[in-house]
This record gives structure tokens, C-alpha cells and sequence, in this order.
């Protein structure tokens, strides 16, 4: 790899000595258009952005990155000055926001705490598209969910590119108090050539796992005040439903829907957020990400993109996922309060659902119900930071309805007993009163689970990490109940102790060479039922290259030893109620970028895989391939597929495969044209069915569903919005593709700030 020359190293060193203790002030705002000719400008020390941190901790980039800050009391000001030998070859388009990861990307990580606990993530690319994020550093997560009020605009130029940023303090909580601050804070570029690096203003070590920890404290903020204390955002749906019955295509019955709604978000105090919701919209304007659900026992995650609920998420994350809102599907009223005083961190919400769903977990498979009762839901969340080493947490959840409730109360505790030795311990009790109805809304071990008239358990967890130079190893414990359940969670399983043990390193070359790093990872693990019986030991290994064209390789295997189905389902027993099963197989996995504008991945397992269907070991291949192609700044196009097959003994059983095609025309970063279209088709070889396996399933389903949306998004709660979506499908029944529902709607919101 080139270096700096020493004068520029020198000259580097010489501008972080002078600007990494403070950040300047100046009562002057700037105008954020990407051209930096204001004045003020001029007279900002430039802060560094020179040391490699990935892929390897070594080395100084050979680019030149700068960044000038300062802030007036309401807004922190920053303009990267991104140089690019080869600005022909910069990664942009105008892209979605928090989509712009594989561009090129400027931004700032902040911790306004200073206590390396949380940190705010602000990243752009060279054309403005923006992403935010919340890292918590204690727990691990990383949410993109949340999204806040900021401003971004960025210039290609004959240089490289420039990117200027408007960052509102009160989007963010932070102390208050009197006179000078303290916030950590790390600035980053992203410059993704033959090799993705990430390069720092902060000489990031590997040995720590913890990079938040590593961030840097810059002194300043003295007149910083949460001015604007209050938003409003009043938002209108409109909308026609129209349904028919697919096979005797009668005539259309159509609904329409036409609702009000009010968001309101209001700052307390700078630490302090309480965000309130009446007669909301929680409809998914955008439709899910595909997932494939055959020849799988254990429920699909959707990702949460409401924005009530996303708006702070991150102060309800623990070591399990207790809070899943997506388990909310139509709640009629909402209040949540979140804040952080001091050490201290709090969130609390409350939600009213027209409905009752929920998740029963179980060891060989789990299930969800939902019921057609109103519910009342609860949950709260504390930690506080005793010192730099330990952080101890609390939460609750609470939910009920008629007669059916679920409490679940946890506590948790990080202790980081070095910078590389870190260990997290949880315990939770759940008590759960089920309505006798309730199986009838399961089947097969959730139906059985769900059949107690009251349900109480316990959960534990355990995870300890050693890190160090270039690798980690770990060991991990979880012991779940069988009775354990927390309904407003993500937690499929139960009646399971699983014990992993497993660990990687990476190598680097010393000097630029054709590849950029080797991995190497393994684990072992072990899972019995609180019966002491076997359900799974498994045992999986990978090797992995990454080279250039940004690409990545991965060659892997497993041997895995796991239980079928249950021959009596009427019984929750596993030994003498199941058979086994050895299945083995390879993994590979390979991504690149063989060009700026291009992005190819494919993972494919092959080997001998579980037949959920038929109770009996099969040739499985999977493949989940994607490709993302920006034809231009403005056009791009995005497809995936998840493609899943079954033979026995020479004969298909199982051939599924669902694409997800999205064709976008990006205006500008604000503004997008999306045709979303989704295909899934199953074809099973019911001929080839063990006996009595066949009852009732179709030998082909086939499904379309497609939406045209536009969108035009100033800030998150300033949008609108206008679609058209359709469903059809087809069957052993149905000769041809069927549409039995369409969609049209329209929603607008403004966020006013008062």
C-alpha cells in the first residue's frame, strides 16, 4: 500500500494535535449546499481521516480526508473534503435513505455521553443520500431504524467529492448541563475499490472489539440547547381495498379507507424524549423483503419500519429480544418515553392493539396466533452504568387482553473486565395466562405448548468473549424453559439449553498484494430440552479470502446431529418420539463488484438436509443469489432470489424459489419512482411423498404481487406518498394467474415544528 509521504504525515499529526481537543464555536450558520465557500469555513482547523481500520488495523490511507466542524448552539456543522485519485471510479447514486452502503461514504459517529455506551451514526454519500444508525455498544446491536431530522448535501468534483452536513442537536439526547461538553466522536470515510476500507480519524485497535470504546472525547458544546422542544405531525390516509374470492372470480368488493392521524414529538428537556401517537397508520407502505418460508419449522423475522416505533428502538435492546413492535399490528393509540440522565438510560411505551399477535416457542418449531381481541401492551427499560467496566438493566413487558396475559421481567449485566475480555449475563421470568381457545389458532408443538391454562418459566443467558489482535474466541450458554414465553419478544424457542463454543482469526498481508485478508472461523455446539434429551449437536467451519473487485469468498461445511419430527405430536417428548438425523453438508459463499456500478452475490448450501415434509433425510440445495445494477445516478435496479430444492432418492419432492425484482428511478435523494414485483412458486413432487404426507398440499402454488410507488420524503415525517399494489395466484385448481386483490392509496404527512 502507498503511504503519505512524512511531510504529510507530519502535517496530519500537526492538524489532529490542534483540532482533537475542541470544537470550535461561531454564532454564524452555513448554507448546506456542498460548495464550502462561506468564510467560516476558512477558519476551521481540518481534522485527519487517515488510519485503515478495516480490513486491517495497519497501515495510513492513501487518499486524502479531511473534515472541518464547528457548531453554533443548534446545529453541529461538518465538510469532508474527500480526495480521490481517480474520481471517474467513485461508488454513488441517489439511493433510499439508509441504503447507500457498497457507495463511497463520508460521516460521523457520535457519542453525546462521552461514556462509550451509545453512539449516533451520520453517513452520506458523495451525491447526499443519507443513513443514520444507533450502535450500542454494550449490547452489540447496530439499528438502522432509527431516522432523524438532518440535512446532507455532497458534489462530485474534478478533486474527488465534498459532502456538507447539518446535524440538529435536538434530534439527539445529551446532557444538560451548564458549560462545556464532552462527546466522543469518530469521522469516518468509506472507499470501496478493489478493496472496501474504512478509514478513521481514530487509530482504531482490533484487539478491542469494542470501537465505540476507542472514540476520542472532543471538548465544546457549551451553549448547546435542544431548541426546537416540539414537532406535530398530522398525516392523512387514503385508500380503496378491493378483494374477490380467486376461484369464482365474482365481482369485486371494494373498502375505502380514509383516516386522520396525529404524531407528536416532544423534547422534555435535552435528555428527555416523550413521542405520542393518535389513530395512527401502521401500514407497511413498502413491502417486506422476500423471504422463503418452505421446509422451515421456526417463524420468519420481519423487520420493524413503522416509524412510532422505530423512533429510539435502540433503548429498549437487551441481550434478547424481548420488544419485537411488529407483534403490534394495529394499535389504535401509542405514548413512549425515552431519555438518558446521566448514567442512567430509560424507555418506556405503551400501545393499545386492535388485535392479539404473538410467537409460542417450542424446541422443534415454533408458531404464531393471532387473535381477534384488543390488547393493552407494556414495556420498560433501565440501565445504568456503575463505572467504565459494568452496566446493569432492567426491563418488563406486559400485555393482556380478555383473558389472556403475558409478563415477562429480566434483568441483565455487562461486564467488561478489560478492554479484551467482556462477559454478559441475563435471567428473565415470564408468567403467561392463555385463553382456552387458543390452540385453536396453532398447530402441531405450539398447539400442544398452548394448551396449559397458565404457563410460568424462566430463562437464563451467558456469553463471555476474549478478543485480541485480528481474532476472538467465545463461549455461550442459554437455558430456556419450556413454559418461557414473552409475547411482545422474538423468541421462537423454548424448552432448550444450547451451549456454543467457537472462535476466528484473520491474517493480512503486510504489504498491498492480490488479496486483503484470510478468516478462518469454527464453533461447536450442543442443544438438549429441559428433559435432559438431545435435540441438536452441530459442528460448522469456514475459511474465507477477500480479494480484489471488493469480492469476498467463503468455503464452509457442517455435520450436523438433530432431531426429526415427533411420531406422537400429542407428546412433547424427543427421545423415542423422534428419529435422527446426520445431515452434513458445504457451504460457499461469493460476493463482488466487478464494477462501480455493480453488485453480485451468491450463497449456495448443498449436502443432506432435514425433509420437513416427509420426516426423512434428503439431497438439499439452496442458493440465495442477488445483484444490484445503478445503470445511471438515477436508475437502479435490485433483484433477488432465494431458491430451495428436495430430492429423495433420485426423485424431486421439492422445488421453491421466490424473486423479488425492484426497478427504482431516483429523482433525487428525496424523491423515487419503485416497481416492486415479487414471484414465489412451490412445485412439490407429491408422487414421491412419503405415506400420508400429501394430504391437503397442492402439487403447484404459484404467487405475484406487485407494487408501483411513488414517494417524495423532505425528512422522516414529511412525506408523501402513492401507490398501486397487486396480488394474484395460481394452483392445481387455478389454470392461470388469478387476482383476488388490489390496492390504491395515497399518504401525506408534515412535520411541523413548533
Amino acid at each position: 500500500m502507498k503511504l503519505y509521504s512524512t511531510v504529510a504525515l507530519l502535517g496530519f499529526a500537526s492538524l489532529n494535535a490542534a483540532a482533537n481537543d475542541n470544537i470550535a464555536y461561531h454564532g454564524q450558520p452555513v448554507e448546506v449546499d456542498g460548495d464550502f465557500d462561506e468564510a467560516i469555513w476558512q477558519q476551521i482547523q481540518p481534522i485527519s481521516i487517515h488510519h485503515i481500520t478495516r480490513p486491517s488495523d495497519q497501515g495510513i490511507a492513501d487518499v486524502e480526508t479531511t473534515v472541518r466542524v464547528y457548531e453554533d448552539g443548534e446545529y453541529l456543522y461538518l465538510a469532508f473534503d474527500a480526495r480521490d485519485p481517480h474520481p471517474d471510479q467513485i461508488r454513488a447514486a441517489y439511493r433510499k435513505r439508509d441504503n447507500i452502503w457498497g457507495d463511497d461514504i463520508v460521516g460521523v459517529k457520535i457519542d453525546t455521553y462521552g461514556n462509550h455506551q451509545l453512539a449516533y451514526q451520520f453517513f452520506a454519500n458523495p451525491l447526499g443520500s443519507q443513513l443514520d444508525s444507533v450502535e450500542n455498544a454494550v449490547t452489540g446491536n447496530e439499528s438502522s431504524a432509527w431516522d432523524g431530522h438532518w440535512q446532507a448535501v455532497g458534489k462530485i468534483t474534478e478533486q474527488g467529492y465534498r459532502v456538507e452536513m447539518a446535524i440538529p442537536f435536538y434530534i439527539m439526547n445529551f446532557p444538560n448541563s451548564e458549560g462545556p461538553k464532552q462527546w466522543a466522536m469518530e469521522f469516518v470515510r468509506f472507499w470501496p475499490r478493489d478493496v472496501d476500507r474504512r478509514i478513521s480519524s481514530v487509530d482504531i485497535s482490533h484487539a478491542n472489539e469494542c470501537w465505540v470504546c476507542q472514540m476520542p472525547l472532543y471538548t465544546g458544546f457549551a451553549n448547546a440547547r435542544s431548541t426546537q422542544k416540539l414537532i406535530l405531525a398530522p398525516a392523512m390516509v387514503a385508500g380503496r381495498d378491493e378483494s374477490r374470492d380467486r376461484y369464482s372470480q365474482g365481482d369485486w368488493q371494494h373498502e375505502n379507507q380514509n383516516e386522520a392521524s396525529l404524531d407528536v414529538k416532544w423534547a422534555i428537556s435535552e435528555d428527555i424524549t416523550l413521542n405520542a401517537t393518535l389513530n395512527p397508520d401502521f401500514s407497511q407502505v413498502e413491502a417486506d423483503a422476500a423471504q422463503l418460508s418452505v421446509n422451515e419449522s421456526f417463524s420468519l423475522f420481519f423487520e420493524e419500519k413503522r416509524p412510532f416505533f422505530t423512533e429510539n428502538a435502540d433503548y429498549f435492546s437487551a441481550p434478547w429480544d424481548l420488544v419485537h413492535t411488529r407483534n403490534l399490528a394495529a394499535p389504535s393509540v401509542g405514548a413512549k418515553a425515552t431519555g438518558r440522565v446521566g448514567e442512567h438510560t430509560f424507555g418506556l411505551f405503551m400501545a393499545d392493539d386492535d388485535t392479539t399477535s404473538m410467537i409460542i416457542p417450542g424446541n422443534l418449531g415454533s408458531a404464531a396466533a393471532t387473535l381477534d381481541i384488543k390488547s393493552k401492551n407494556l414495556a420498560a427499560r433501565y440501565s445504568q452504568r456503575l463505572n467504565k467496566q459494568v452496566t446493569l438493566g432492567a426491563m418488563t413487558t406486559w400485555r393482556s387482553a380478555d383473558d389472556y396475559q403475558n409478563t415477562v421481567a429480566a434483568t441483565d449485566a455487562n461486564i467488561r473486565f478489560t478492554d479484551q475480555d467482556n462477559l454478559t449475563v441475563a435471567f428473565a421470568r415470564s408468567d403467561t395466562d392463555n385463553p382456552d381457545y387458543l390452540p385453536d389458532y396453532l398447530w402441531g408443538e405450539a398447539a400442544e405448548r398452548a394448551s396449559a391454562a397458565n404457563q410460568a418459566g424462566n430463562a437464563w443467558y451467558l456469553h463471555y468473549e476474549h478478543s485480541f489482535q485480528n481474532g476472538s474466541v467465545f463461549v455461550r450458554h442459554e437455558d430456556i424453559d419450556e413454559d418461557f414465553r414473552a409475547d411482545l419478544g422474538f423468541m421462537t424457542k423454548s424448552d432448550w439449553q444450547r451451549s456454543l463454543v467457537g472462535g476466528g482469526y484473520s491474517f493480512y498481508p503486510e504489504q498491498e498484494t492480490w488479496w486483503s485478508a484470510l478468516n478462518f472461523y469454527t464453533d461447536w455446539d450442543i442443544t438438549h430440552n429441559q428433559a435432559g434429551e438431545l435435540i441438536e449437536k452441530e459442528w460448522e467451519g469456514t475459511v474465507g479470502l477477500d480479494s480484489l473487485w471488493d469480492s469476498a469468498f467463503e468455503f464452509g461445511f457442517y455435520a450436523r446431529d438433530r432431531a426429526g419430527l415427533r411420531f406422537n405430536g400429542q407428546s412433547l417428548a424427543v427421545g423415542g418420539n423422534s428419529d435422527r438425523f446426520e445431515e452434513k453438508g458445504l457451504i460457499f459463499f461469493a460476493e463482488v463488484s466487478p464494477l462501480s456500478n455493480a453488485y453480485l452475490s451468491v450463497f449456495v448450501e448443498k449436502g443432506d438436509g432435514l425433509d420437513l415434509y416427509n420426516n426423512r433425510l434428503s439431497d438439499l440445495l439452496y442458493v440465495e443469489s442477488e445483484a444490484k445494477v445503478a445503470f445511471t445516478h438515477n436508475l437502479q435496479f435490485h433483484v433477488r432470489n432465494e431458491y430451495t430444492r428436495l430430492d429423495f432418492q433420485s426423485n424431486r419432492v421439492l422445488d421453491a424459489s421466490i424473486t423479488d425484482v425492484r426497478l427504482t428511478y431516483q429523482f433525487s435523494s428525496h424523491s423515487a419512482l419503485r416497481l416492486s414485483m415479487i414471484f414465489d412458486d412451490t412445485e412439490q413432487g407429491l408422487a414421491h411423498f412419503a405415506a400420508g404426507r400429501a394430504d391437503g398440499l397442492y402439487r403447484q402454488e404459484t404467487g405475484l404481487a406487485s407494487q408501483l410507488l411513488y414517494s417524495y420524503e423532505v425528512n422522516p415525517q414529511t412525506v408523501f406518498y402513492l401507490g398501486y399494489s397487486e396480488s394474484a395466484s395460481k394452483n392445481d385448481v387455478l389454470n392461470s394467474l388469478r387476482a383476488d386483490r388490489r390496492t390504491a392509496f395515497l399518504k401525506f404527512s408534515y412535520a411541523w415544528f413548533v
